[in-house]
């Protein structure tokens, strides 16, 4: 049967992207008064945040409406050209020394919760996928299983860090799965595009990640996922650091 699913998927790629950076915003906005930094500070560096986050955002409406990402002739092909940026800047963010505090302030339930964001994302893979837009491969009916680490990501968060608990050991493990899955549809989407190294021959090609809003895809909300896990395990590591220096109390006989 015909189907003709996109319009919904473009429209669920844009509100998803918003919503998902106006709770990133929110959350920056609340650890910043956690740390008890004055409110003046804390909307001034928010609104910056904000304006970095939509100046990414307009660059990727930009290089995807113009055709610019859709070029695979060259080598390596664009799309390539901006993937490292969001990421490494994400890495940058997780190591820095000026982002420390800051991490260690947010509540780690939210870095995981927010993580139910790749159930729609896969929903919206396997919609491309009916409309022939998008290789079986990079659904849950093929080789993309990151629809699990949204399903759990709640349950997860509310066992670990929900009553009162602090099972940061669980959600160490689950952030290592959730990212080797994450790491899993990425190399497929890699090896389905129409690239020298292609793996997956089947039809049609991995390209619609190019087209403007399903680049929001591959530009911000698989960073988005990559950033939530990465603050994730380096707020458990900080935490536990603090733990491990943290004076004693002294032994009385």
């Amino acid at each position: 049967m015909e189907t003709n699913y996109l319009p919904f998927v473009q429209a669920g790629y844009i509100v998803l992207t918003l919503l998902c950076m106006a709770l990133v915003l929110l959350g920056t906005r609340k650890t910043f008064a956690r740390l008890g930094t004055p409110a003046a500070v804390a909307n001034k560096r928010t609104g910056f945040i904000a304006l970095a986050l939509l100046c990414w955002l307009c660059l990727v409406c930009i290089v995807s409406l113009t055709g610019f990402l859709a070029d695979f002739s060259s080598m390596p092909p664009k799309l390539m050209l901006f993937l490292p940026i969001p990421l490494l800047t994400i890495v940058w963010l997780t190591f820095s020394s000026r982002t420390r505090n800051f991490i260690a302030a947010i509540p780690p339930s939210w870095l995981l919760y927010l993580q139910v964001f790749r159930v729609p994302v896969e929903i919206f893979l396997w919609l491309q996928f009916l409309d022939g837009l998008t290789p079986v491969q990079m659904t849950f009916e093929g080789r993309n299983w990151d629809v699990l680490t949204g399903i759990t990501a709640p349950i997860v968060a509310y066992i670990c860090f929900g009553q009162a608990l602090n099972l940061r050991g669980i959600a160490t493990a689950w952030n290592l799965l959730g990212l080797a899955l994450l790491i899993n549809i990425v190399t497929i989407a890699l090896l389905s595009a129409p690239v020298p190294f292609r793996t997956f021959m089947n039809e049609p090609a991995n390209t619609l990640v190019t087209v403007f809003p399903v680049s929001f895809l591959p530009l911000v909300l698989v960073p988005l996922a990559f950033m939530l896990h990465f603050f994730s395990l380096r707020q458990a590591y900080l935490l536990s650091g603090r733990r491990a220096t943290a004076p004693t109390a002294p032994t009385t006989l």
